[in-house]
């Protein structure tokens, strides 16, 4: 199935349209075989929800075609585009004397961003320098910290339930999926801004997206449904019905080497991180607001 004119991608990275690869689609977890993750003593082959679907392997680089179809133009805003880039040497420089790279787990990540304080103030200093001409509403606020394991297909999980201190080997990951909440619908989900993902690991992680607004998804559904099926879709299971329905629409996945970014609207796509293939400790460091460029 050839991909639509709808997310577009504005592309600063270095390695330019080389970073980006496609797939044939996607399929059920449970036909598909699981990576197994083997960090530091833990073993084991992470799970998924019941629901979940997942991404093809078969990558490959984009046609000419393809990627005129993403090709950004100057309708270009927060919610329909993908913004790809890296981050200015003054901030990797104050990265670099945070050595987080070095961190094994969790919990020496977060031990080495509270050892120094004044180059965590200057971190934000300059952070709020690269953000602030990139908000629309001069609005950002920090969201998190993210560490992850490495090898992991996807890593995105549903932790709210979990025991502090839980163990990695019990998350139950979500699959591709929106970050849609009860905040919002399929039809407002554009409404709610944007993400910048950072990475700060030493290894490259994936950024995978489907290139479609979340209403087009909705409005493909109702195409292929039946009319009393179609009325059980909403914002929470739009991805397994659409995935079980479009199981060959692409997937794209973006190389994120290290201090190189994306912004996305993740509410108003299905999405995932990766770190397949990965040694070392994924780290990322996330703002919410309303950015594009």
């Amino acid at each position: 199935m050839e991909i639509k004119r709808q997310l577009m991608v504005h592309n600063m990275l270095p390695e330019g349209s080389d970073a980006l690869t496609i797939n044939s689609g996607t399929t059920h977890h449970s036909k598909q075989k699981t990576a197994t993750v083997n960090y530091k003593g833990v073993k084991f082959t992470p799970e998924f929800i019941p629901q979940a679907y997942v991404n093809k392997k078969d990558w490959r680089q984009l046609t000419a075609k393809e990627l005129a179809c993403l090709a950004p133009n100057e309708d270009r805003n927060d919610f329909n585009t993908i913004y790809l880039g890296e981050i200015p040497e003054a901030l990797q420089a104050c990265f670099e004397t945070l050595h987080l790279v070095e961190s094994t787990n969790r919990d020496e990540v977060f031990d080495r961003l509270e050892k120094d304080p004044p180059a965590i103030q200057k971190a934000t200093e300059l952070l709020n320098e690269f953000l602030l001409p990139k908000s629309n509403s001069k609005k950002f606020n920090f969201h998190c910290i993210g560490v992850n394991h490495p090898n992991l297909e996807l890593v995105a999980s549903n932790t709210t339930m979990l025991a502090v201190g839980h163990k990695e080997s019990v998350r139950k990951l979500l699959g591709l999926h929106n970050d849609g909440t009860q905040l919002m619908t399929i039809k407002t989900a554009h409404e709610f801004g944007n993400r910048i993902s950072i990475n700060l690991g030493k290894d490259p992680r994936y950024f995978l997206f489907v290139n479609l607004h979340l209403m087009e998804a909705y409005k493909m559904l109702q195409e292929r449904m039946s009319a009393d099926e179609f009325m059980a879709v909403n914002i929470t299971n739009i991805p397994a019905y659409f995935f079980s329905h479009f199981p060959d629409y692409p997937v794209l996945k973006v190389q994120q080497k290290q201090y190189q970014y994306y912004i996305a609207a993740t509410d108003n796509c299905f999405h995932d991180g990766s770190t397949l293939g990965n040694k070392n400790l994924d780290i990322t460091m996330v703002y919410f607001g309303s950015f594009q460029y």
